[in-house]
């Protein structure tokens, strides 16, 4: 290669250093070096004739051998018994389900051929003007990473970071658990935490030189009579352009060189840049030699270009540290979870669980997270070319794709890979490449995932809302599946809006290195088609609705792209295992494959593989039969039990992903049973179904010699075994009336510590007047005095109770007109996330639901005394603690405030014992007769109206004139009533014009922890 000489910087170019010698290189490993056009070449009108000339004979041939089998077996009537009927049907269906993926193949192949005849590039200097104007869309880039390496992870931010678009925020989503269990884990997140800002710190040295030069430009051009460039700018601004280039190659010549990886994100996108800006910096100068000048507006645009690769702000986000978001472990929550926070500002809280973002007054978020016009989404293992971004929200920005809401180029595999089954595998991508793009000429594009340009409005659009205990969850991006990228595309179609694939080559994403990982890729993407084909219809309804034409081509593929994969192993294994009736068999039926593979044979020759690649790529698919099998039954299992399917990580050997045992006894068992029928069909002289068996044979024994490996194969077998028959050895449990060693603090230490300090079991411990955290831990303890149990209770039944941990959140109650908080409900959130009445309930069937009732009301007193002065606090009794004044009474005597009880569906017995003079409150959801008669009887000092006594209040006048109505009889029983659930300002302006003073709700004010509460009480 040759070397560029940078003029005006020491720097040059090197040449690329090859991956270490070192690392392994297989016998028919990839031997390409250079990647695909990123532009698809003219295809030939002869090349797209044989593609049609292919869809002819498939159709012909099926159709033909259809027609001829049933004639055959139901005219003529050779199928003489319902066995033989039956056989003929199921071949029949067989058939057709693998010509129909056969053909969805040969159609879409047509379609890009199609769309790559008509492309017609953007040309630079429209890339430029749209980078020069003043106001552009911003752009945030999110990758999710979980454990990746750090130098994937490197590659993968400087290729985001480089993208020829200013302003862009890259944020990496860390998805790596918080407290690692081994060494090299916490290597793992440290490296990722420190990588934003280690690259953020490189890519400001060239920006700020630039800046300062364009800043300079324009203070010169002021300067000057007329506003018009010289000579001298030229030179200066090719200065740029050379130390920019030479900024780039050092960078590329500083990247560690492991695998093909490496090599193409050298040669392909940071060179490939320094060349381009090499070149024109050249022309400025060969410009400026010949005393020419260009136009102020053209310089501009080319310092907007230099500005625009290395203006971007990078930063890491963890979405595990915080216990208000989800943490699911999958890529769409990830992603969804920060997406969620987009356009807000957040204060951290600390919780009992631990740390949480609420959202901020103004001017008071520690974390403020801009809401960008687009998201562009990159996987940690992908790289995108420098004008990816540039080009995509170009397009996006112009009126006839305005209805697009995710742009995207499908991604194409890293040329030059070291192993056999990785090439094999990037093969399969590349072809995949060319349906996808083929997909988007008939309207049927789907998301891809590992890369795309999102519209943050559509993202809206598409929003779901749900709650994880008093936590907003926000879903942009599904997880009911692991191909959330599939769903999330039907949701989008519902709601009108539509996708694009951007017809050229310009993200690339790694492909599994060995059979154990491709296992996990393979069974992901087979699980979940299923689940969500019945969605399908609502999109095409939600089209119909909008007067807008379905097309079945687009309805063929769309059911093809989601349940080929299952139908088509299905009838595989099929046709290999089940002995047909000989008269079905017929050799017209190679003419329905002959048109499917040699198509496919001619466009692995265009990607740049072998034509004979086409037979390896079968023989791979057969060894996956049962991975594709297990995702679709996977699927099926998640529409029977509705349990999510489950992220499975398997373990590593030697840096090689060890593959399930079934993964491997299957294709072994399938290769046997080829060989049996093999030595069957010559021993019966069946000599067409012989080729059949010979085929499948010898294609998926080459497959498990050359891509999975004999000796690869035994160690995983070990492994499995060591595994199966290795069995950790627990510590073995204390020996009875031993007590454990208690941590200071802890609930032994303080049982120890004796009445004073715990007094029954149901004290409360660690409360947060005394420790940083409100959490609060609850015990059966028959050890102390005053305990509702006996010193004699058996250890069984003093530790059936376990521990109850729960912390105690508070409510706001506030004036509807002026919006002053004038009380509180304590509400009581557990650990776990078990619900109040779960909790109680539980308790209840272990004879211990007063206890825990009384602590739940401690804990409530005791966190209120720092709630503003001059509230009053409302917390929930349960009926039989109300029964037991000595109990209750004692409790009550804690508050420093005026108390409301709020008791569920109380009798008149009930109150009779209650302690005098305390307020009570009652619940109730309806507005007639039988609410009037419970206030007249029970005389509550408050009523509680649930939401379904004011659903439609806004405009329903008979809703409002009941409301009315309850509210002047309530006060006329010196009764108050209270709103809750108020979720909205028209809800509440229609209450207070009802007559309703106070109210408490979502709208109003969450039930947050005492810090948050203290924090917006000081807000107001």
């Amino acid at each position: 290669m040759s070397t560029t000489h940078v003029k005006g910087n020491p720097m040059q170019r090197k040449s690329v250093a090859q991956p270490r010698p070192d690392a392994p290189r297989q016998w028919g490993a990839d031997r390409r070096s250079a990647p695909q056009p990123i532009v698809p070449p003219p295809v030939s009108e002869g090349r797209i004739a044989r593609g049609r000339l292919a869809i002819v004979l498939t159709i012909t041939v099926w159709a033909g051998y259809v027609a001829y089998t049933v004639f055959e077996q139901f005219v003529v009537g050779k199928a003489t018994s319902a066995r033989l009927a039956a056989e003929a049907i199921v071949y029949l269906l067989v058939i057709t389900g693998l010509a129909a993926s056969a053909m969805a193949y040969l159609i879409t192949r047509i379609g890009f051929f199609y769309r790559s005849r008509a492309h017609q590039r953007a040309p630079r200097i429209v890339l430029d003007a749209f980078l020069a104007e003043p106001k552009k869309p911003s752009v945030t880039v999110l990758v999710p990473s979980y454990q990746e390496d750090e130098r994937v992870i490197r590659t993968t931010l400087y290729s985001a970071a480089l993208q020829e678009y200013p302003g862009m925020r890259v944020v990496l989503l860390i998805d790596d658990p918080q407290q690692p269990k081994t060494r090299a884990s916490r290597d793992l997140l440290l490296s990722a935490r420190n990588l934003p800002g280690q690259i953020e710190s490189e890519m400001a040295v060239p920006y700020l030189r630039v800046k300062a030069a364009y800043e300079r430009f324009e203070r010169e051009l002021s300067d000057r009579e007329q506003r018009a460039s010289t000579v001298e700018d030229m030179r200066e601004l090719a200065d740029e352009y050379r130390y920019a280039t030479g900024w780039l190659y050092s960078l590329g010549h500083q990247q560690e060189m492991v695998d093909h990886t490496d090599t193409f994100f050298v040669e392909h996108i940071v060179n490939k840049l320094g060349d381009e800006l090499a070149t024109i910096a050249g022309a400025l100068e060969h410009g400026a030699d010949e005393n020419a000048t260009l136009p102020v507006a053209r310089l501009v645009q080319l310092y907007s270009r230099l500005l625009a690769i290395f203006d971007v702000r990078l930063t890491g986000f963890e979405r595990k540290r915080f216990v208000s978001l989800s943490h699911e472990p999958n890529k769409a929550m990830n992603l969804n979870s920060y997406i969620g926070l987009m356009g807000g500002s957040y204060q951290q809280v600390s919780t009992p669980l631990g740390v949480a973002l609420v959202d901020a007054g103004a001017g008071r978020g520690e974390l403020t997270v801009p809401n960008p016009d687009y998201v562009l989404t990159l996987d940690a293992d992908s790289v995108l070319l420098p004008d990816y971004c540039l080009r995509l929200v170009h397009l996006m920005e112009q009126g006839a794709y305005a209805g697009v809401a995710v742009a995207q180029t499908p991604y194409s595999a890293f040329p030059g890979a070291a192993t056999r089954i990785e090439r094999i595998s990037g093969a399969t991508t590349d072809i995949q490449h060319i349906v996808h793009q083929g997909m988007t000429h008939y309207g049927a594009t789907f998301w891809v995932g590992a890369n795309a340009v999102l519209r943050k409005k559509a993202l809206d659009d598409i929003c779901e809302v749900a709650y994880e205990g008093d936590w907003e969850i926000r879903r942009y991006i599904q997880d009911r599946t692991v191909i959330e990228d599939t769903e999330s595309t039907i949701d989008l179609g519902v709601h009108g809006w539509t996708l694009y694939n951007y017809p050229e080559r310009m993200a690339y994403s790694a492909t599994p290195p060995d059979f154990g990982s491709l296992c996990i890729q393979r069974q992901r993407w087979a699980n979940g088609g299923l689940l969500i084909l019945s969605r399908l219809k609502d999109q095409f309804r939600a089209k119909t609705k909008r007067e807008q034409k379905n097309r079945f081509g687009e309805l063929f593929l769309r059911v093809n792209y989601m349940a080929s994969i299952f139908w088509s192993s299905v009838c595989l294994v099929i046709m290999l295992v089940y002995p047909f009736n000989a008269d079905l068999l017929n050799p017209i039926l190679l003419l329905v494959s002959v048109p499917y593979f040699g198509m496919m044979a001619a466009d692995l020759k265009y990607c740049g593989y072998r034509r004979i690649d086409v037979l390896r790529i079968y023989g791979f698919n057969l060894i996956l039969l049962p991975v594709n099998l297990s995702g679709s039954f996977a699927s099926l299992l998640q529409l029977l039990t509705g349990e999510k399917s489950a992220f499975k990580r398997t373990p590593k050997v030697r840096d090689r992903t060890t593959a399930a045992s079934s993964y491997l006894l299957a294709p072994l068992a399938l290769i046997a049973f080829c060989g049996y029928t093999a030595v069957r069909d010559i021993q019966l002289k069946n000599w067409d179904n012989l080729v059949f068996a010979a085929i499948n044979l010898v294609l998926a024994s080459y497959a498990m010699i050359a891509f999975v490996g004999i000796g690869n194969t035994l160690v995983d077998f070990f492994t499995h075994i060591r595994t199966w028959l290795y069995r950790p050895v627990k510590a073995k449990k204390p020996a009875k009336g031993a007590a454990p060693a208690a941590s200071p603090g802890s609930a032994a230490a303080l049982a120890a510590a004796g009445p004073g300090a715990i007094g029954d079991w149901a004290s409360v411990l660690h409360y947060g007047t005394e420790r940083t955290s409100s959490l609060v831990a609850v015990r059966a303890n028959q050890q102390t005095s005053g305990s509702r149990w006996p010193m004699n209770t058996s250890p069984a039944r003093s530790n059936s109770f376990e521990e109850f941990n729960f912390f105690t959140v508070f409510q706001p109650i506030s004036e509807l007109e002026s919006g002053e908080i004038v009380g509180y409900e304590a509400l009581t959130r557990f650990a776990d996330g078990t619900t109040p009445q779960l909790g109680l309930a539980v308790a209840q069937a272990r004879g211990q639901h007063i206890d825990l009732d009384a602590a739940l009301i401690r804990a409530a007193l005791a966190s209120a005394t720092a709630l503003p002065a001059g509230t009053w606090l409302a917390v929930n009794v349960s009926s039989d603690l109300l029964r037991r004044p000595k109990e209750l009474t004692p409790l009550l005597d804690e508050a420093d405030r005026p108390l409301v009880l709020e008791i569920p569906d109380p009798e008149q017995a009930d109150l009779d014992g209650m302690p005098a003079g305390l307020k009570f409150a009652i619940d109730d959801s309806g507005t007639g007769y039988d609410s009037l008669a419970r206030v007249e009887a029970l005389k509550p000092a408050i009523l509680k109206l649930g939401p379904p006594a004011f659903a439609g209040v806004e405009t329903e006048s008979a809703r409002q004139a009941s409301i009315k109505a309850l509210v002047e009889f309530a006060e006329a029983q010196g009764c108050t009533v209270i709103a809750e659930g108020i979720e909205s300002a028209q809800q509440r302006d229609a209450l207070v014009a009802c007559g309703i003073r106070l109210g408490q709700g979502f709208y109003l004010g969450r039930p947050v922890p005492l810090e948050r509460a203290l924090a917006d009480a000081a807000g107001r």
